[in-house]
This record gives C-alpha cells, sequence and structure tokens, in this order.
C-alpha cells in the first residue's frame, strides 16, 4: 500500500511540475479488485486517474476541458478536468465510479472539505443511478468484446501472438461478476470491486492462459449472460420514481472547487 501511495504521491508532483491544480489522484485498475499480478511472467501495471482543477485564465477563455491519457514510469495516467470528471460521474461510468471506493488515493488538502462530502455521497450516488449504472457497466462489457481480438496499438503485440488480448476478456468477466454481486448478492459497491468468484478464471484469461477459440467462445457466453442480467434488473427499476437530486449535488461540489481554486488564484495575484 505504501508503494503505491508515493506513485501516486510522485505523479501528482510531477503533473503539479507541469502546472496542473490536482484535486485528486488515484489508483485505477487491478489493485482495486485484488486481481494484480507480479511475476515473472507478468507484470501489473500501475495505472491511475487524476483530477485537475482549472485555472481562471481557463475558464476566462473558455478553454477546452483537459482529457486525455498520459504515460507515466508506472503505467498510463487518466489526466481529466474536475467538469468532465464530475460529468462523467454522474452519468454512473464505473470506471469513475471505482475511484471514489478505491483505497488508494491523495485529496489536496486545499479540497478536502469537499471531497469529504462527495465521499459522504458515493453509496447514495450508486444508489439512486442503479439503472444508468447497470447500463455503462453492460455497455463496458460490450467495449471489450469489441477489442477482443482488435489489433490497437497498445495491444497489437498480443493480438499477433495470441490472436486475442485476454486482459479484455478479464475485464469482461469481472464486470459480469460485478453485477451479479452488487445488484442480485447486495454486497456493497466497495466490496463488489472485488470478485467474490471466478478468480482463476479471471486471472487465467488475463494472462492470455486459454486458447483463441475459448476466449472468443467465453466473451460470447459472458456478453449474453450479462444482457440477459441486465435486462432482468432493469424490469423491476421503475425509472420515473427515481430521484435523481443526488446528481445536483455532485454538481453543486465540483463548482465549489472551481470557486475555492479561483478565489486562491485572486488572493495570490494580489
Amino acid at each position: 500500500m505504501n508503494d503505491l501511495h508515493n506513485c501516486l504521491l510522485k505523479q501528482k508532483q510531477i503533473l503539479e511540475s507541469q502546472g496542473h491544480a490536482v484535486a485528486y489522484i488515484s489508483i485505477y485498475g487491478s489493485q482495486n479488485y485484488n486481481l494484480d499480478i507480479n511475476d515473472e511472467n507478468y507484470q501489473s501495471d500501475i495505472d491511475m486517474k487524476a483530477i485537475i482543477v482549472p485555472t481562471l485564465n481557463d475558464l476566462i477563455y473558455n478553454s477546452k476541458p483537459i482529457s486525455t491519457v498520459i504515460e507515466t514510469e508506472w503505467g498510463q495516467c487518466d489526466l481529466k478536468d474536475i467538469r468532465s470528471y464530475f460529468q462523467t460521474l454522474i452519468k454512473a461510468n464505473p470506471a469513475y465510479i471505482e475511484t471514489l471506493f478505491t483505497d488508494y488515493y491523495i485529496v489536496d488538502d486545499r479540497f478536502k472539505k469537499e471531497f469529504n462530502e462527495i465521499f459522504s455521497l458515493k453509496d447514495e450516488l450508486v444508489e439512486k443511478l442503479s439503472a444508468q449504472m447497470i447500463r455503462a457497466m453492460y455497455g463496458m462489457m460490450c467495449e471489450k468484446q469489441k477489442a477482443l481480438c482488435h489489433p490497437y496499438p497498445t495491444i497489437a503485440h498480443k493480438i499477433e501472438k495470441y490472436g486475442y488480448d485476454g486482459k479484455q476478456l478479464s475485464h469482461a468477466i469481472r464486470l459480469y461478476v460485478m453485477m451479479q454481486d452488487y445488484y442480485l448478492h447486495n454486497r456493497s459497491m466497495k466490496d463488489s470491486l472485488i470478485p467474490s468468484n471466478s478468480i482463476e478464471l479471471i486471472l487465467s484469461s488475463k494472462k492470455n492462459e486459454i486458447s483463441l477459440s475459448e476466449a472468443t467462445f467465453l466473451m460470447e457466453t459472458v456478453l449474453k449472460q450479462g444482457k440477459l442480467f441486465k435486462d432482468n434488473v432493469l424490469s423491476n427499476i421503475e425509472e420515473s420514481t427515481i430521484d435523481y437530486s443526488v446528481k445536483d449535488k455532485f454538481i453543486k461540489l465540483s463548482q465549489d472547487i472551481i470557486k475555492n481554486k479561483i478565489i486562491e488564484e485572486c488572493r495570490n495575484y494580489e
């Protein structure tokens, strides 16, 4: 845990040396699922998401919010403007919801009050947006299926060697287990990040230890089961009765963070 915290701290310092105001930085990926691998054949990256606050100049000149992925010495860092981050959160994107439940994060001291409020609302957010979230989970599974055998530049070497990228299959299986854990077994979202079953299958898929034919069959099967499960969950949710006011609370908190940053800038300018 100390090693992960040190990586976060170093990356935060690097971004700040480049002029970014980092409000929040967290681990994203296998370490959150207890699925990281560190052996002689496979080393899991340490991926992060860093949330930055726009400057007064960014707002005055209506600069496009930053949203980009950069390479670091540990893995990738998803750099995101806080405005875009909160818009993604309230769409219940599980890749960003995860950042609210990880054990590995750093909050900048200037924004601790707002982030403490955000953390206090995180369970309410996923509960109120449960219909959106399961759609987003299934949507991510579909993306993994599309990428399974597609030679994107970052995974082309795996496609050439194995015919598929096992990491895509492992994520699809993990998301399906996560669906069941949260919606069927009533585990908390934090607990649901760590799969309750199929761990060996997830890991063997991740390491490309199964054949191409088995991988494509498994992907088709998990997508079919995932769709059936999603549709069943949605059939029992009366969306017209859902209270989405929690979204407004999150937007207000993001605005407060930006306001405080601008006030600080103005004081420093004086």
